[in-house]
């Protein structure tokens, strides 16, 4: 996935970008954006001289993206349930499926709170690399 930006500081091997267009955007329809501004992390691995102002081509593999994000969003939750289910199904028997479905459910929505705590405190990393410099513009 590839997306364009406009540089904002350049701290080492780590560039702040405005990006023109993000993927994100659809799914928070520039809520985000327009409260408090978004900016991707970068990393520059082709050390190409980077100043602020320049437009820049990012790219992010669809790997990276597959496993560091929809697997630790998606992945914990679902696990909380089957534990939740199957322990009440294992070690209580004599409780109901509703019982069993409840508890998957409780366990369900810890484990996705437990994700949404854990990456508010520690944000995933973004993993988007610079590839090209754009226009030099500036």
């Amino acid at each position: 996935m590839t997306e364009t930006g406009i540089i904002c500081e350049v701290k080492e091997n780590q560039i702040l970008v405005k990006p023109e267009k993000s993927s994100a955007c659809f799914g928070c329809l520039n809520t985000e954006c327009k409260k408090e501004g978004f900016l991707i992390t970068a990393e520059n691995p082709h050390n190409l001289a980077l100043k602020a102002g320049l437009k820049v081509e990012l790219e992010i593999p669809a790997k990276y993206k597959l496993l560091n994000q929809a697997f630790i969003a998606f992945l914990p939750p679902i696990l909380g349930f089957l534990t939740g289910y199957l322990t009440v199904r294992t070690f209580f028997p004599f409780f109901g499926e509703g019982t069993a479905l409840f508890m998957g459910l409780i366990l369900l929505f810890a484990a996705a709170c437990a994700v949404y705590r854990i990456r508010k405190i520690k944000p995933a990393e973004s993993g988007y690399k610079v590839m090209r410099i754009i226009n030099r513009d500036n």
